[in-house]
């Protein structure tokens, strides 16, 4: 793995791959690169994605994607709406006390 300790590189591979890595990271990053196939394995996936990412950007041009269709609501199998503990959430036994002593 080139000598080094990689975690503290991959932790910039993806800021790397998408060209926003500035400075000395940048540089002591591609020095680390230069000696470790794993490392430059990983970045070649994270450019992968990166390009997935941006054509995915140009198609859509500043437009929202499409919206998925409303939600379906769940049914109450014929009971009416709920009221109570069970509408807050909370469960008989947190609502109106424990059935046992000592719990």
């Amino acid at each position: 793995m080139g000598g080094t300790d990689c975690g503290a590189y991959r932790i910039g591979l993806g800021v790397y791959a998408i060209g926003r890595l500035a400075g000395t990271e940048a540089d002591a990053l591609s020095a680390h690169l230069s000696g470790c196939p794993p490392c430059r394995d990983e970045l070649a996936r994270l450019r992968g994605v990166a390009e997935l990412l941006a054509r995915s950007a140009r198609q859509w041009n500043g437009a929202a994607p499409p919206r998925p269709g409303p939600a379906r609501k769940r049914g109450s199998a014929g009971r009416g709406p709920r009221t109570g503990a069970s509408g807050t959430g909370l469960s008989a036994s947190c609502a109106y006390g424990a059935a046992r002593p000592g719990r």
